[in-house]
């Protein structure tokens, strides 16, 4: 479903989120992430990387994320720095 909210939101977010009381809404990055959401919050953070380096980054992503459940920024910063 990231992938998809991603390319269109609309399919998924029915619901405007400032309607609700949400400011935005957010992709949550877990083990069940795709390599579309992690390049998505890279992008967010100011990371721009080649096809290979996020392979190695989405690999130890995943390690990460069934160790700590969700995946922080912090996180992420530390996994583009070392792979």
């Amino acid at each position: 479903h990231q992938d998809g909210v991603l390319k269109y939101r609309q399919n998924y977010e029915i619901i405007n989120p400032p309607d609700v009381g949400v400011d935005i809404s957010k992709i949550v990055l877990t083990a069940r992430s795709g390599r579309a959401a992690l390049k998505h919050r890279l992008a967010q953070l100011g990371y721009v990387a080649p096809s290979e380096k996020i392979e190695r980054v989405y690999e130890e992503f995943l390690k990460v994320a069934d160790e700590k459940k969700e995946v922080s920024d912090e996180n992420l910063t530390a996994l583009m720095q070392y792979a």
